[in-house]
């Protein structure tokens, strides 16, 4: 019953996100970003891609008080990882905001290039979780009835092997009028200290068959939507999800198995996407420290029941 009860929970976790997006469909990247009284709304399909939009707006409010805001956002994505960033700055009254989304997908097919005849696998690979975020504001009382929170920022990834093998991560940052920041990020259902660095899984494959493997991001933020006049920053530093390469293929048994590993895309998954040398630490927050491993999501030729999206 553990495998299911393990399987139950992944789902649970993800489902919102998983409801935005399908493993058949196409890459896409969307952006939306606002400043002020001015908005831009991009998008774009197809993979390898970027996608970048930036608005800026400066005048005076109702009083008679100067303002200015400024957001800008970019996605990025190519086989095996997806990649997005966000900054929004204000002075005096000014309000600004963002939200992108991005999909990646692929479709793997392992095979045996040795005389086993068990073409059931158990693939062993990482995934690297990469950035930060950061904020600041110059403290000031709240407007009255605005509540506390000046500004949030929030992101989500998803990654997704085949049909059974479902995790996501999340990360919010919220911003105070007082000057506090707080941010809190989970693993699926666990709330976790920090959530970047290199995650361990294995999955059940079958030798022959193909296999979607699908990675998605949400971010949105928001900053002075309550009009406070003072100045502040937020930035999302690049939140990025990376296939980590596999580090080895066995039987059920534990034996190594001579594999080899093809992609739609023409990628080699059994490298790490991660680029080569890695981000500074400094810059990416990226934590090689406590792996996790998820353990194996179901039982030998047995199959799961998808439950259904939210």
């Amino acid at each position: 019953m553990k495998p299911h009860f393990l399987a139950a929970l992944l789902f649970a976790a993800a489902s919102g996100a998983q409801a935005q997006f399908n493993a058949s469909i196409e890459p896409y990247q969307k952006i939306a970003v606002t400043s002020g009284r001015v908005t831009d709304s991009r998008s774009q399909a197809g993979s390898p891609g970027e996608l970048a939009a930036q608005v800026s707006d400066t005048g005076t409010d109702g009083s008679g008080q100067p303002f200015s805001a400024s957001s800008s956002a970019s996605t990025r994505l190519g086989p095996g990882y997806l990649s997005g960033s966000a900054a929004m700055r204000f002075s005096g009254t000014g309000a600004a905001s963002m939200s992108l989304t991005a999909y990646q997908g692929d479709v793997l097919t392992f095979q045996r290039n040795d005389a086993g005849f068990d073409n059931e696998l158990i693939v062993h690979y990482n995934i690297v979780i990469a950035g930060g975020t950061t904020a600041s504001i110059d403290p000031v009382a709240s407007p009255p009835g605005a509540g506390k929170e000046a500004g949030s920022l929030d992101w989500t990834f998803v990654h997704q092997l085949g049909d059974r093998y479902l995790t996501s991560w999340d990360s919010k940052t919220q911003l105070a009028y007082d000057g506090s920041v707080v941010t809190t990020s989970h693993w699926n259902v666990s709330e976790i200290g920090q959530v970047y660095g290199v995650y361990s899984f294995s999955a059940a494959v079958m030798a022959g068959e193909s296999l979607n493997m699908a990675l998605y991001m949400e971010m949105k933020s928001r900053l002075n939507a309550a009009g406070a006049s003072t100045t502040g920053a937020m930035a999302g530093d690049a939140p990025s999800i990376y296939w980590g390469g596999i580090s080895q293929v066995t039987d059920w048994y534990g034996n190594l198995v001579d594999y080899r590993v093809a992609s739609a895309s023409g990628f080699n998954y059994a490298l790490s996407a991660v680029p080569s040398p890695a981000p500074e630490p400094a810059t990416w927050l990226l934590l090689i420290a406590g792996a996790t491993v998820l353990g194996l999501l179901g039982r030998r030729r047995a199959s799961a029941t998808r439950p259904a999206s939210a």
